[in-house]
């Protein structure tokens, strides 16, 4: 008897159990809206007057860098494409001078409102 009562009981819980399993999966299955965020703007030279070579963003999960600064323009531009809809992430920049010394920019990037991407201009200075 006793085990019959064990029985019983693994049966009439493997249901609940079972509920609870797909209500997690259901949650966890719902698809965060995601849209580009495009950054763009002018690298001020560096303290010691040499000019910028690259630039290195990281915002949240993504880490994005323009190397086209030698030679060329003070201008950069790079895309993130995991910024969640209307969040807002610390973007962390660092520009690398030809002379090797670097310079760092902390701001806020904010994600787009729905799926439509998001241009944004950010002048980086030391």
């Amino acid at each position: 008897m006793p085990h019959r009562l064990a029985i019983l009981t693994v049966a009439a819980l493997l249901p609940v159990s079972g509920v609870a399993a797909s209500v997690a999966v259901a949650g966890q299955a719902q698809a965060v809206t995601i849209g580009k965020v495009t950054l763009t703007g002018t690298v001020e030279d560096c303290d010691d007057e040499s000019s910028p070579d690259t630039v290195t963003i990281k915002a949240g999960t993504e880490t994005k860098t323009d190397n086209s600064l030698a030679g060329n323009s003070n201008s950069y531009s790079v895309t993130f494409k995991k910024i969640a809809k209307n969040a807002t992430v610390t973007a962390k920049a660092t520009v690398t001078c030809e002379s090797e010394d670097t310079y760092k920019q902390s701001f806020s990037l904010k994600g787009s409102p729905n799926t439509d991407p998001v241009k944004r201009k950010q002048n980086l200075e030391p």
